[in-house]
């Protein structure tokens, strides 16, 4: 009989944890009863009672597993480490906020079954600011015109991984992982299944400005400087912004700065934007090649 993990990444989720549970517990039961499947939850370092209540779960049934880390990870991280120790013929992920319906388990299953080592949700549509998702569409389609890779737009971390893959993500020891990234690159033959995203029910996301924010920087860094020409690319742009700021300077006859103030100002902001984006790639290579190697796990339980 064949196994399948269940990642669920948490921070904070004491009002979702058993609900997701439950409902995933019952996808399996009901609807894929010729499956094995364990429950692997990587907890950040929560505050609230995430922790008893995962400890509970784990006392309760033997194939529910329980890591949790001395400090805040961050979410990919997180989710990293839920597929290295899972042990099934497939790892999926899915949030515990249930945004990501339970129900597409089983399709992702079947396409699995069908000879697909990574299944994937691609979001139709989604309860969020108009804003918010048009700047997102805009990111991704950013990272596409420079990467060797056309990653799926709308793709989330909802997905569904093969065993083949997953035993190749247990070499990586990325200080700031791009999973969704990595998973798709590794992958031979993806497919993705459109579904409408909700929005969570109860608590608060984690994922704010800021830390969807400092994401996409590192999606950004981690797979467009990995497989571009990314710095021939920008300087080729900001060199052409700053061409075309000089030349509107010279037509507008601007009074309050000359010409060569101008290009001064521009040379100045191109180097600190540049020498920025140098300092941020070196410092992510010297961590990446120090490779300290800290305990970052605080317990683990149902291992």
């Amino acid at each position: 009989m064949k196994k399948i993990s269940i990642c669920i990444p948490v921070f904070n989720e004491e009002e979702n944890i058993l609900n997701s549970f439950n409902k995933i517990k019952d996808v399996f039961d009901k609807k894929l009863p010729n499956y094995n499947y364990e429950f692997i939850f990587t907890d950040n370092n929560s505050t609230d009672r995430t922790e008893e209540i995962l400890t509970d779960l784990c006392e309760q049934y033997q194939n529910v597993r329980y890591i949790r880390f001395r400090k805040n990870l961050e979410y990919d991280k997180s989710i990293l480490e839920g597929y290295i120790h899972s042990s099934g013929d497939a790892a999926l992920v899915i949030d515990s906020d249930l945004q990501d319906p339970p129900e597409l388990i089983e399709k992702f299953v079947i396409e699995w079954e069908n000879g697909s080592d990574l299944v994937y949700g691609e979001v139709k549509s989604r309860d969020e600011n108009y804003f918010i998702n048009y700047f997102r569409k805009i990111y991704y389609k950013l990272i596409n015109s420079t990467s060797l890779y056309n990653y799926p737009e709308n793709a989330h971390d909802f997905r569904l991984i093969d065993k083949s893959i997953r035993d190749k993500l247990k070499d990586i020891n990325y200080i700031f992982p791009y999973v969704r990234g990595i998973t798709f690159n590794l992958s031979k033959k993806p497919i993705g299944i459109s579904y409408d995203r909700h929005k969570r029910s109860k608590g608060k996301s984690k994922f704010g400005f800021y830390n969807n924010f400092t994401y996409s920087l590192n999606a950004f860094f981690e797979e467009t400087f990995m497989f571009t020409k990314i710095f021939r690319r920008i300087t080729l742009l900001l060199t052409t912004i700053i061409l075309i700021f000089s030349i509107i300077n010279i037509i507008s006859k601007f009074k309050y700065l000359t010409f060569f103030d101008n290009l001064i100002l521009a040379l100045i902001t191109f180097l600190i934007i540049f020498v920025t984006i140098i300092t941020e790639y070196l410092t992510r290579i010297y961590l990446q090649l120090k490779k300290i190697d800290t305990n970052i796990y605080e317990k683990k339980i149902n291992f």
